[in-house]
């Protein structure tokens, strides 16, 4: 059946414990993941690791070779606008997902290119049956500290990501932690308007390549701000800008050397104007968080639990 564009903005064990890291939960509504963040879960009878992050909008995503070994056939379409021209089309069925303790019906979907290479596939934090999920990020290092933000939902209930805002003078961002990529990523849109608004600039030799879900790739520049957002005690200035998929970063100088804007001592204000289709979408990368311990989602609470040690100098 026809799909509706959705934009983007990714060996078995049969024996295997699932959803534990050793330690057994403090709640039976508590799911604690391993350090690699890969559940296991039965599906049509196979036992499949699913990536689990909060960047994996819409359904559960499987590499195409399950749906080809399983024989499965597409109930539905979906559309995903990448933003260069033909949209990417996914099969979708419903199936239902054990996860040893508890079992429910997610919608599944595949597409040409494998959805993680890094598991049988992705799971969204939203398609979890779990009240409180816990995502370890790295081991304990010095006094914790505990930071807490509102848990949003943003887009629509077939493509929903879970996220916390980011204040951007006054301009609330979406923000997503996004632990399975290294950077923190934006659109050339997005930084445009970042860089109008905060001073940036590229940095040089820069360049690389970002891959997200079903194999899509995109060049990217990393883009430094002269004014930093601040996302609780998250000094957020770097980001890698993807290029020419939702529009082309124009405006967006190159960070000479002794650029002024980059000098803590100057205040600097821009009169550039911001152009292009922002989404106002930033995913928080693991580098920005390497010094946390932990990744906690809260549902019944309605927040996002950040556990850090001291920030690097």
């Amino acid at each position: 059946m026809p799909g509706t564009a959705v934009p983007d903005h990714f060996d078995h064990d049969p024996n295997a414990m699932v959803v534990t890291d050793g330690r057994p939960s403090p709640s039976k509504d508590e799911l604690v993941l391993l350090p690699d963040h890969v559940i296991r879960v039965v599906i049509d009878g196979i036992p499949l690791k699913l990536l689990v992050t909060a960047d994996a909008s819409g359904p559960v995503a499987v590499n195409p070779a399950v749906a080809v070994n399983l024989k499965w056939r597409a109930t539905a379409e979906m559309l995903w606008d990448y933003g260069d021209g033909e949209p990417l089309r996914s099969g979708v069925m419903w199936q239902r997902l054990d996860f040893g303790d508890r079992s429910v019906t997610r919608p599944v979907m595949w597409s040409f290119g494998r959805a993680t290479p890094l598991a049988d596939g992705m799971i969204g934090i939203h398609q979890l049956p779990y009240k409180r999920v816990v995502l370890p990020l790295s081991a304990p290092i010095g006094q914790q500290t505990v930071q807490r933000f509102q848990l949003k939902r943003f887009g629509s209930q077939q493509a929903q990501r879970i996220g916390t805002d980011l204040d951007a003078d006054g301009r609330k961002l979406k923000a997503i932690f996004a632990a399975n990529y290294v950077d923190n990523i934006i659109t050339a849109p997005m930084a445009n308007y970042l860089a109008s608004r905060f001073g940036g600039g590229f940095l040089p030799a820069s360049e690389g390549v970002l891959t997200m879900r079903f194999g899509v790739q995109r060049r990217t520049r990393i883009m430094q701000l002269a004014r930093p957002l601040q996302l609780g005690d998250l000094l957020v200035d770097r980001f890698a800008v993807r290029l020419e998929d939702y529009g082309k970063a124009r405006h967006v100088g190159e960070a000479g050397t002794n650029d002024p804007r980059f000098d803590p001592n100057e205040i600097v204000v821009s009169d550039r104007k911001p152009r292009g289709r922002v989404d106002f979408l930033t995913r928080i990368g693991r580098g920005q968080i390497a010094h946390c311990s932990a990744l906690t989602y809260d549902f019944d609470r309605e927040e996002i639990i950040l556990t850090c040690g001291p920030p690097p100098e």
